[in-house]
């Protein structure tokens, strides 16, 4: 609790930083300033001619696309990495598909299907090597892959994490797209199109991958490349059943348009996130605003030098790509809804842009935004049942009867 003192201080100094930032120029006219001088032939570049716009509300939720009205969404929800005393971490992820209007397969709820996945990891030597195991019934897809510091030594929380998400959510979609045998509709996949952060680990040179320098080695367990690989699979299935998806990003938070784009003395911004809201913001209270499509071919190499820049999926070696590497290029857009005033990221691999007309693309994923308020009602749906609570993930903990990792703050009741 503040003390009066320690109020009136900080008061007064938070009230002299706004004065002073006030004073400044105005950020989202500068931004737009700023978006008119892009620089756009390096390694993010255009899609037809720059430009940011808005539209009302109203006229976005009312278009109709025919072969589009069923709109599909898959969600993940996670238990967050959960560290036992012994030196073992484990986390899960429960992936769900859901439908706008709601659909059925064989009788049963879209949500009553299930892939479940379990990462674990451990320093220890008397558990056994790296090691996976799958198992299938009628509703639920469980992966288990445990880790080995000869798989993994550094990054071990991150890729826990990551590898459950992808392992779910991916597996998932496969599974049920085969099963639903869909010839038409609109996919909306929760997060990043690709996981690009987790894939650096993997991509590199020939017998000799990137990851290797952080000591991680997912490149000699063939499961963790099966799974880093199934974002991409995810692609090409979708491409070659002729069926659109995109991926909404609803946390973006890169530098990579404002690093590739602004000029190095203009980068105000913490994000690109900022950078965009900067220039959409500015439109009536009853309009999405939104930018148009571009697409980002190289990123920054963990060789290092600065610009130097590199075509990620050129260098994923250990993968067994079904077309070529520009194929995958993640082309993406930016939306601001002031409802929710936050911005989010669309994003689509490059071959669903050949296959489908980008515009109509654009325009059936604004209109989903804004007949759900923010967040397309497919998506929400999915992310209600996919959701894990906190009690859950407690009595999961528990339920592995090793004593659990506990640090001071928990100890006086903040959630394990």
């Amino acid at each position: 609790m503040l003390s009066k003192e320690t109020r009136r201080a900080m008061t007064q100094r938070l009230q002299e930083f706004g004065e002073m930032t006030r004073r400044a120029r105005n950020h989202r006219e500068e931004a737009r300033q700023l978006f008119s001088q892009l620089k756009l032939d390096g390694s993010i570049k255009p899609l037809g001619e720059p430009f940011f716009r808005s539209a009302p509300i109203l006229d976005l939720a009312i278009q109709r696309f025919p072969g589009w009205e069923t709109v599909y969404a898959v969600d993940g929800g996670s238990t967050r990495p959960m560290l036992f005393e012994n030196g073992t971490i484990m986390c899960a992820n429960q992936a769900v598909l859901s439908s706008d209007p709601a659909s059925e397969l064989h009788g049963l709820p879209l949500e009553a299907y299930r892939c479940v996945s379990i990462i674990s990891h451990t320093f220890r030597d008397d558990l056994g090597g790296a090691s996976a195991e799958r198992e299938l019934n009628d509703l639920v897809h469980l992966w288990h892959i445990h880790l080995t510091p000869d798989k993994v030594k550094r990054k071990v929380e991150q890729l826990v994490k990551g590898l459950a998400d992808i392992a779910s959510e991916s597996t998932h979609t496969l599974r049920m797209l085969d099963a639903l045998n869909l010839k038409q509709g609109f996919f909306i996949l929760d997060g990043n199109a690709f996981p690009i952060g987790i894939l650096y680990y993997i991509a590199g040179e020939k017998g000799a991958s990137w990851g290797w320098k952080w000591d991680i080695h997912l490149d000699e367990l063939d499961e963790a490349v099966e799974i880093l690989q199934m974002p991409l699979r995810v692609a090409e299935v979708f491409y070659q059943r002729g069926v659109a998806y995109v991926a909404l990003n609803k946390n973006p938070d890169t530098k990579w348009f404002t690093q590739y784009c602004l000029d190095a003395r203009r980068q105000y911004w913490s994000n690109d996130r900022q950078f965009f809201k900067a220039v959409l913001s500015d439109a009536p209270k009853d309009h999405l605003s939104y930018s148009s499509w571009f697409v980002q071919e190289e990123y920054p190499s963990p060789a290092g030098g600065t610009g130097d820049s590199v075509d990620l999926f050129r260098k994923l070696h250990a993968f067994t790509l079904a077309h070529e590497s520009s194929a995958y290029h993640v082309c993406f857009f930016y939306v601001y809804d002031p409802r929710i005033r936050t911005v989010m990221k669309i994003e689509t691999p490059r071959l669903m842009l050949r296959a489908h007309d980008p515009e109509r693309i654009q325009q059936k994923m604004l209109s989903e935004l804004a007949r759900g308020q923010g967040v397309p009602h497919a998506i929400r749906r999915a992310d209600s049942r996919a959701r894990i609570t906190q009690e859950e993930r407690e009595a999961l903990m528990r339920e592995c009867g090793v004593g659990l990792d506990l640090i001071y703050n928990q100890t006086r009741g903040e959630p394990l």
